[in-house]
């Protein structure tokens, strides 16, 4: 499967995902002594050299989230591969990076007109704006979140409810994180 770009804020560096390391040798990302199965992005900040960074994958599966997305400060962006999540400054060359909360993750829409970049796991959504955490929903669901429309101030999606045996719907406020519906695992029934 082909690694998603999606570069919906504006941002001052050019990215391409690479098949093989070309004449550059990967900043490895978390750094390992070893070859580790990764994806290869090249970064090229404005004004500045290029370098190439080598993330590691999380999981051996395709059927979790690899893509690259840049980030509400239009100086970041984040990668991730199989289900791990990069944070990191485009003109830094890999250094000072943060693995983002959470983990797996399952699903990354960007919300230009929010400043907000959005990530799912099995069990929450969590909002990161420029510089730090927006917010972190309640749990949602036992073990299953599905984003199915970003709106301009709600995302809407079904999360897995055990005790129904099915899944229901939940609607987050993106400017609070606070929701309605979902499942409540946490809740006596």
């Amino acid at each position: 499967m082909p690694t998603k770009i999606e570069l919906a804020f504006p941002h001052q560096y050019e990215v391409e995902v690479l098949t093989e390391a070309v004449n550059d040798r990967p900043v490895r990302i978390p750094a390992s002594p070893e070859e580790v199965d990764s994806v290869l992005v090249k970064v090229t900040p404005a004004g500045l050299p290029s370098w190439v960074g080598s993330f590691a994958r999380g999981f051996a599966t395709d059927d979790l989230v690899t893509g690259v997305y840049g980030w509400p400060d239009g100086v970041s962006l984040a990668v991730v591969a199989a289900g791990y999540g990069y944070v990191f400054k485009a003109a830094e060359n890999g250094r000072n990076w943060v693995r983002l909360q959470p983990m797996p993750i399952t699903d990354v829409r960007t919300m230009p007109e929010q400043k907000l970049i959005v990530f799912a796991d099995f069990t929450h959504i969590f909002a990161y704006g420029a510089e730090k955490s927006a917010w972190k929903s309640e749990r949602l669901s036992w073990d299953g979140v599905t984003i199915t429309q970003v709106a301009t101030n709600h995302i809407f999606g079904l999360a897995w409810d055990a005790m129904q045996d099915k899944e229901v719907e939940f609607v987050i406020d993106v400017r609070t994180g606070e929701h309605t519906g979902g499942a409540r695992p946490w809740a006596r029934r």
